[in-house]
C-alpha cells in the first residue's frame, strides 16, 4: 500500500506552512516527489541522503 505524506516547511513564518514535497512510502522504500507546475520528479530518499553525505564529506575536506 502506498502512503503519501505531505512534507511542509515547519520553520516558515507563514500561517499555512508551505508544502515542499510529498514523501511516498511503499513497503520499505521511501521516495520524495517534487512537483513543479505540471511536471513531477520522484527520487529515492536513500539517493538524496547519499548525495548529502557525499557533499558533507567533500565540505569537511576543504
Amino acid at each position: 500500500m502506498l502512503i503519501r505524506q505531505p512534507i511542509r516547511n515547519t520553520s516558515s513564518n507563514k500561517d499555512t506552512k508551505p508544502r515542499v514535497f510529498d514523501a511516498l512510502i511503499e513497503d520499505d522504500e521511501v521516495y520524495l516527489e517534487v512537483k513543479n507546475a505540471k511536471q513531477r520528479e520522484i527520487v529515492r530518499l536513500t539517493d538524496v541522503l547519499r548525495q548529502i553525505e557525499e557533499a558533507r564529506r567533500a565540505a569537511s575536506k576543504n
